[in-house]
């Protein structure tokens, strides 16, 4: 197993794992993107987990990288958020900084194949402008498994 990635833009290199390497990437919830330092290719298979216990904070509410349900008024903002069909602060995966390219990770995610070859991010999906109420960290066990 690989050392702990930074899941910092300032992380010093990328890497691509082999077959059976695992890495744990820190995402930080008041990012909005946290660079995974992990190159992926098409056809790859990865899984995704998050240890039991791992919480993060959006701006009062606790949750797990399931992220959590709307509100009242919070429903009329569902739409705006990065990726409107997941919950508030669910874990997020993206090849390259795009949300086209989402991933619905959640508190985990099994034999994911890579749809297109780039650098991976992580991110909890929130409004693009409120990602300075967040806080706390998840770290995220990645696997390449094919």
């Amino acid at each position: 197993m690989r050392p702990a990635l930074s899941g910092r833009r300032d992380s010093p290199s990328y890497c691509s794992l082999g077959i059976g390497e695992t890495v744990y990437v820190c995402v930080h919830a008041n990012e909005r993107w946290n660079d995974s330092g992990i190159d992926v290719v098409w056809g790859q298979r990865y899984n995704f987990k998050i240890p039991q216990g791992e919480r993060w904070i959006g701006y009062r509410r606790t949750c797990n990288a399931d992220g959590y349900s709307s509100t009242g008024l919070m429903r009329s903002l569902e739409s705006l958020r990065r990726v409107p069909e997941a919950r508030w602060l669910e874990l997020i995966g993206a090849i390259g900084c795009s949300v086209k390219s989402a991933i619905r990770i959640s508190q985990g995610l099994s034999n994911l194949l890579v749809p297109s070859s780039g650098h991976l991010y992580l991110f909890a999906n929130d409004l693009p402008w409120t990602y300075w109420k967040n806080k706390g960290m998840l770290a995220v066990r990645i696997t390449r498994t094919k």
